[in-house]
């Protein structure tokens, strides 16, 4: 028996947001599925359902989810799709025991960056999602100005209610796993990128900026389908012997690879209007490392930076000169720390505090 059941074209283990979202909702007593790949995330209150994931294009994947959703036997009150691909799945299951779907819109899909340049196929996924988000009973989105957008774009009878793509708290660990693992030496710098390797993320503009500075090192950690362009750019900058490739790391391991950085990476380009708005999660979790980071100057996060002063703006273009500069402000020790001491405030940001949004959705949910 099931009381929620979110769906996610994800490995669990490796998405913050649903893994999150189902630890929260099974400790506050409900009783909790995750249909998702990866390995077991089970524990009281919550039953991860495996899925096979095929791999290949979106699509392709897409119609695996449903058939597996199709497949599951419970009759949950509540079924979250946790982003757009895992809406039709969400529709599927819902319709067998009439439950309630909640609409996790963690991204504009109507304006994604990496279908910047195919705008048959972004008008085709924003026709799906305006039709389907009318099905829906509730919409969560990760920060103030999506609820607005999305708001405004589809007409909703109610504003979606904001759950930021924070963390649980933790406190600071003393770390140097990024640096044993690129054998980096002592007295370089570390910069991190963490999070789906995507171009328009800002790799290759740091990349750049990094030829004129031969004791600075780009640490990757994720996967992703830019990986293989994003490694010949960097042979052909002369850098790739300083840019380690990581890979992906499961969620409940990041933190102590996110506390070796010297500085983060949250410079993404203004390729699409999702893009533009975003508030990805590497921002507050360079924030739980209290690591400093430089900050891509976007709609989102400039507000974000205005409230919690964690770093450096870089203009929009993230020209390599702009980045260098920027670069060359946090070399300073002092410098990183003051930044570090304004990552207190993630004590105020952390998902313990988004719970309590998150948990007033899914009772609204289950009162109905």
């Amino acid at each position: 028996m099931l009381d929620i059941l979110l769906i996610a074209l994800a490995d669990v283990t490796r998405d913050a947001r649903t893994l999150n979202a189902a630890r929260v909702l099974a400790r506050a007593g409900y009783r909790v599925g995750v249909l998702a790949s990866g390995t077991d995330v089970s524990e009281p209150n919550l039953q991860h359902i495996p899925w096979h994931d095929p791999g290949g294009r979106a699509w392709r994947r897409r119609r695996a989810l449903t058939r597996a959703a199709r497949a599951v036997d419970a009759r949950p009150r509540v079924v979250a799709a946790m982003d757009f691909f895992a809406l039709q799945a969400a529709f599927s299951a819902a319709r067998r025991c009439n439950a309630r779907v909640v609409y996790d819109a963690r991204e504009f899909y109507f304006a994604l960056g990496p279908l910047a340049g195919h705008p048959v196929r972004q008008r085709v996924l924003a026709w799906m999602e305006r039709r389907a988000i009318r099905r829906v009973h509730a919409v969560t989105v990760s920060g103030p100005l999506d609820a607005d957008v999305l708001a405004q774009r589809y007409a909703l009878a109610e504003r979606p209610a904001v759950i930021l793509n924070t963390p649980p708290y933790a406190d600071r660990v003393t770390s140097d796993l990024l640096r044993r693992h690129g054998e980096i030496p002592s007295g370089d710098l570390v910069l991190l990128y963490q999070g789906v390797v995507h171009h328009g993320r800002g790799i290759e503009p740091v990349m750049t900026a990094m030829a004129e500075r031969s004791d600075v090192h780009l640490c990757v950690i994720g996967d992703g389908p830019a990986r293989a362009a994003l490694e010949q750019r960097a042979a052909a900058l002369g850098v790739d012997g300083r840019v380690h490739w990581i890979g992906s790391i499961p969620y409940d391991e990041l933190h102590a690879w996110t506390c070796s950085a010297d500085i983060g990476l949250t410079l993404i380009e203004d390729v699409s209007m999702s893009y533009a708005y975003a508030l990805p999660n590497k921002f507050f979790e360079y924030m739980r490392a209290r690591v400093p980071q430089l900050v891509s100057d976007l709609p989102a996060l400039h507000a974000m930076v205005q409230e919690h002063p964690v770093g450096i703006l870089v203009d929009a273009a993230l020209a390599p000169q702009d980045v260098t500069r920027a670069i060359d402000r946090l070399r300073n020790p002092a410098t990183r720390q003051a930044f570090a001491e304004q990552c207190e405030d993630i004590r105020d940001l952390c998902y313990e505090r988004q719970a309590r949004v998150l948990l007033d959705v899914y009772a609204s949910m289950m009162e109905r």
